[in-house]
């Protein structure tokens, strides 16, 4: 088969998938979120976040496939009550979810979440 011949027209450069939109740009924990800070590996624990070990251990595994900010849900006090072991533990950034109670809300900030 012929090599293709050249016609001297510079190369097109590779289309993005898809533009990004400005942002500020904010600390999630130890990781850039927003702005001009490269798209962080995101994802949710499907564990009752109450079960301190199974949370810990998705978690775990999260972060072995290179997720770097977790999210766990909050929705009962038990949940709220189990974020300060959670949030000291895990390796990467935890996320409050929080489910329509406010109170819950100045317990993941007194446990240490990185978000809520």
């Amino acid at each position: 088969m012929p090599e293709p011949v050249g016609l001297g027209l510079p190369e097109l450069p590779p289309r993005p998938i898809a533009v990004r939109r400005p942002s500020r740009r904010i600390q999630v924990g130890s990781v850039a979120v927003g702005g001009d800070a490269p798209v962080s590996v995101q994802s949710m624990t499907t564990t009752r976040t109450s079960d301190v070990g199974a949370t810990l251990q998705q978690i775990a595994e999260l972060t072995a496939s290179g997720c770097q900010i977790v999210r766990v849900a909050c929705p009962t006090q038990d949940d709220a009550d189990a974020l300060a072991v959670i949030a000291k533990k895990s390796q990467i950034p935890v996320i409050a979810d929080i489910h329509f109670q406010p109170k819950y809300v100045f317990a993941a900030i007194d446990a240490g979440c990185a978000a809520v």
